[in-house]
């Protein structure tokens, strides 16, 4: 597994690591834990520099597909990911999919800064 995660239910945070080839099985278990643990309203801070993603075009489209379905469930809770600017060519259809939801959205080249700004969003209710 490449995805690494803590949920703290005190800050109502997500924190993510990717490390490596990052799969879709990856992103669907995370997706699960995320929605298992009722956190979708939690903080979000995805750090990717150092993955890869190891997705066929049809997994990045279940993905998507399941992005869409984790919105209809209820409110989203401010994202921030930190990725190099390669990085985030390469996700951008996945960057786009997590954009739709109503909720505050950024990515970034430096964890600190996405923490910094992650840390001004106000809470969002469930």
């Amino acid at each position: 597994m490449a995805l690494y995660w803590t949920i703290d239910s005190r800050k109502r945070t997500v924190d993510v690591v990717a490390d490596g080839d990052v799969s879709m099985a990856d992103a669907m278990r995370f997706f699960d834990a995320v929605e298992g643990a009722n956190a979708l309203s939690y903080s979000k801070l995805l750090d990717g520099t150092r993955a890869r993603a190891a997705m066929t075009p049809d997994d990045v489209l279940s993905i998507i597909v399941r992005i869409r379905g984790l919105h209809a469930l209820g409110t989203m809770g401010a994202l921030a990911v930190v990725a190099t600017a390669e990085q985030a060519q390469r996700i951008a259809r996945l960057l786009g999919a997590a954009a739709v939801a109503d909720r505050p959205m950024k990515v970034f080249d430096d964890v600190k800064q996405a923490r910094r700004w992650l840390e001004a969003q106000p809470p969002r209710s469930p």
